[in-house]
């Protein structure tokens, strides 16, 4: 091995092709002293270029150190003043340009984005967003955001049989296909599932939502103290049955028109409509349900049945209550200024009057009676009821008749 092989290992690069900050300094002083240029990177393993390039940062280096003068505490103190000063500058600018005489300010991500990229007249560089953001108090998130505008997030899990806009064009078919008006989105989903389509209440309720297809609501006045905190739905059917009036007009003039309805069932045992409401005409819907659900009109022949009515004088009249004595059926009027408590009756008459009398109109009173026949059969038969697993009035009186009443 030659001396020339030893000093150039000797002075190579060290491990990984890196030199210390030492023997850089040392080549570069090699340099200024006058060796050679090729004799220097022959002997050090390193490109003429890489020497070079240390020896201009070397001599830069050591310009700027001659440059600089000592920072005392008056230079640093000017210094901070300084970038203060800055900072006020452009502070005013952004709020002159937010707050512009006559117009109003701006907030739009857009704007922020080409005011950071705007030059400052008194400093002659950009704003920048974060420094716009801040004074202009705009969350620098919004305007990531903006940047890159994220995709629709869909909701999660399965779609379903079918997409929102042919579930939105059966949902029409089925509130189109109904006699009634004012069903709600939980009969509207069990008609689907009768129709096969199996879909999820929440998404029928958005849907019917979204394109204003809900049932009416009103909103009452508030309420006071609950008179009652039990139940007024029984167990079985023909163990409560409510009754109530209401009024509806014709070619004749006004009409009564009295309702009889099953606690459990929901359904409409007896309906009828009289010139005047007297507390004769006030028993002819229970003389009806009598007539059809016990067999017909006798002494104490409904025994075990009681009926809800309010304090009206057709119901509190010695006619009517000794018509009740005389079939057997007790007696049960409601708590006084509490609705509730004939509830069933009340919910009745609001669907009556959403579905025929508000909706037609009558020459005669005869006419509206027969009517009101037609349209107990049509809602007893198809009226879905919520609390009973969408099925009809009649379809629950046939579930719990017993197997002998059946046949017969």
């Amino acid at each position: 091995m030659t001396m020339t092989e030893t000093m150039k290992d000797a002075a190579s690069p060290g491990r990984g092709g890196r030199m210390s900050r030492q023997r850089k300094r040392e080549a570069v002083l090699r340099l200024l002293r006058g060796e050679d240029l090729d004799t220097v990177s022959r002997s050090l393993g390193v490109t003429a270029a890489t020497l070079s390039g240390w020896r201009e940062a070397f001599l830069a280096a050591g310009e700027a150190s001659l440059a600089t003068r000592p920072a005392t505490g008056e230079v640093l103190e000017t210094e901070r003043l300084k970038a203060r000063l800055g900072a006020m500058l452009l502070e005013r600018e952004l709020l002159e340009a937010k707050i512009a005489p006559g117009e109003r300010p701006s907030f739009s991500p857009e704007e922020v984005e080409a005011m950071s990229r705007a030059l400052s007249p008194s400093s002659g560089q950009p704003y920048g967003l974060a420094c716009v953001c801040r004074i202009w108090r705009v969350a620098r998130a919004s305007v990531y955001r903006h940047r890159k505008p994220q995709p629709d997030r869909q909701r999660r899990g399965p779609v379903g049989p079918l997409p929102n806009l042919e579930l939105t064009t059966e949902i029409r078919a089925v509130l189109a296909a109904s006699p009634f008006h004012g069903e709600g989105h939980r009969k509207v989903w069990a008609r689907l599932r009768v129709k096969g389509i199996r879909t999820s209440l929440r998404r029928v309720l958005r849907l019917m939502r979204e394109h204003d297809l809900l049932a009416p609501s009103r909103t009452g006045r508030p309420r006071g103290p609950r008179n009652h905190d039990g139940t007024i739905i029984p167990e079985t059917i023909d163990t409560m049955w409510d009754t109530d009036m209401t009024t509806a007009w014709t070619g004749e003039g006004p009409a009564a028109v009295f309702v009889a309805v099953d606690h459990h069932s929901a359904e409409c045992v007896g309906i009828h409509a009289s010139r005047q409401g007297t507390r004769f005409e006030a028993s002819e819907p229970l003389r009806q349900g009598v007539r059809e659900h016990f067999g017909g009109i006798a002494q104490e022949i409904a025994s075990g049945l009681s009926v809800r009515h309010d304090h009206g004088s057709q119901y509190m009249s010695r006619a009517f209550q000794d018509e009740l004595r005389f079939l057997a059926i007790e007696s049960s009027p409601a708590f006084v200024r509490a609705p509730e408590g004939n509830g069933c009756a009340e919910r009745f008459i609001r669907t009556l009057k959403e579905n025929m009398l508000w909706v037609h109109y009558f020459e005669t009173i005869e006419e509206m009676r027969q009517a009101l026949l037609a349209f107990r059969e049509s809602y007893n038969s198809t009226w879905l009821i919520a609390r009973h697993g969408f099925q009809s009035p009649a379809a629950v009186r046939h579930k719990q008749l017993p197997s002998a009443a059946l046949a017969a």
